[in-house]
């Protein structure tokens, strides 16, 4: 089975830097639902032990050393030194964003708004810097477009004041909204992550992706990031 999206790269330390992002052909991906149905979604996408995270919209990041370390703690990041250990995060709206060096350091976030706010991009960029990475490159998973994702105003005063005007937009329907893919580029670009990539398409837009905000749904697509030895 073949995830819809995917991107790589060969780093300069030799080893490759992969990332596939799922639809929902490919399964239900939420670690809500029973542990070994979940292991074996997981297994025919990856044939390995994944680390997976129970996302609590924080900037807590785990280092994670080997595979299927950390699952279900709650955290929103997982950063690794290791090759052959795949990082999910689980979406229905929120950015799933993986972090890239040339070096064999590799992150990988969950970036709702209250996530960003926290400082999730920020930490995550900082333990791998502690650990000899410098994230020069970012690819967004799908989440949701500001044309669905009607924001109060409160909230996006909060936004705008940390991350400034671009980030508020206005829905299809000409109410309030945020811009999460801008906020995220915005998060990048203080870290200095000057190439962002941006896999996927809107979660409220797409019939192969599930919505928590436009379809309630309770099902779950992800975000995999890991390196790989080069063949």
């Amino acid at each position: 089975m073949e995830a819809k999206y995917s991107w790589s790269k060969t780093l300069e330390c030799g080893l490759v830097a992969k990332v596939l992002s799922t639809n929902s052909s490919d399964g239900n991906l939420s670690i809500s639902q029973p542990v070994d149905q979940l292991h074996q979604t997981q297994r025919k996408l990856i044939n390995a032990p994944w680390s997976y995270l129970k996302q609590v919209h924080g900037a807590n990041v785990y280092r994670i050393k080997s595979p299927g370390d950390y699952q279900g703690a709650e955290g929103d990041g997982m950063i690794s030194t290791k090759s052959g250990i795949p990082m999910a995060i689980q979406v229905a709206d929120c950015a799933p964003i993986a972090l890239i060096c040339e070096t064999p350091v590799i992150g990988i976030i969950h970036a709702g708004w209250r996530g960003l706010l926290a400082g999730i991009v920020q930490n995550a960029c900082t333990q791998m810097r502690k650990l000899g990475g410098d994230p020069t490159i970012a690819v967004v998973g799908p989440c949701i477009y500001p044309e669905h994702y009607e924001f109060g105003l409160n909230e996006l005063e909060h936004m705008t004041r940390e991350f400034g005007p671009t980030v508020a937009s206005a829905t299809k329907d000409g109410t309030s909204a945020l811009d999460i893919p801008e906020v995220a580029k915005i998060a990048l670009l203080r870290e200095n992550i000057l190439e962002t990539h941006f896999i996927g398409e809107c979660t409220a837009s797409s019939e192969k992706l599930w919505s928590h905000r436009v379809g309630r749904d309770m099902e779950r697509q992800a975000l995999i990031g890991w390196l790989e030895e080069a063949s």
